[in-house]
């Protein structure tokens, strides 16, 4: 915390907290740098729980050195990374999202989807506000209607429809 790091890597298998539950400790202090998550598995039903706890991205140990200092690139300029079955399952929750009748999103406006980005990427409201220039009590008043408007009830509801929806889609 008083490093304040740009990126912060971490194991997902650790003795006494893994890496996930760390994780969604770091994001919930509102510290800005991406964590990127070092892993030996790179099966789908990681993504959604690395995800919904604010990680930026992870990626497979047995990656070599230049991948690893790609994946730390991205994430320390705010863009996500992750392993090629996870990308191919955000193309695959795209395409179903795309298959339904009607979006959740398409009554959103660009606020309204920025702010649904950045709250999915574990933004705090401070941060999003000091990204888009507005004032914290806006972001809140605009969290609320969201979590209205969607059906939102926790973290992983608005991770869940941003993977969906392709709005974390090439961060």
């Amino acid at each position: 915390q008083r490093l304040e790091p740009d990126v912060i890597l971490m194991d997902i298998d650790m003795p006494r907290l893994d890496g996930i539950e760390a994780t969604r400790r770091i994001s919930a202090l509102g510290l800005g740098g991406g964590v990127l998550i070092l892993t030996r598995y790179d099966h789908e039903e990681y993504l959604e729980p690395v995800m919904s706890v604010g990680a930026m991205g992870f990626i497979r140990k047995s990656r070599g050195p230049e991948d690893l200092v790609r994946a730390v690139d991205l994430v320390a300029a705010g863009r996500t990374t992750m392993p090629r079955v996870a990308s191919q399952l955000y193309m695959r929750r795209r395409r179903e999202f795309d298959a339904q009748p009607e979006s959740p999103l398409a009554a959103l406006n660009d606020q309204e989807r920025e702010i649904l980005r950045l709250t999915a990427r574990g933004y705090t409201a401070s941060q999003i506000a000091g990204k888009m220039s507005l004032a914290q009590r806006t972001i809140e008043n605009y969290r609320a209607r969201l979590k209205e408007k969607l059906g939102l009830h926790d973290r992983s509801d608005w991770v869940d429809l941003a993977l969906k929806s392709g709005l974390l889609l090439g961060e």
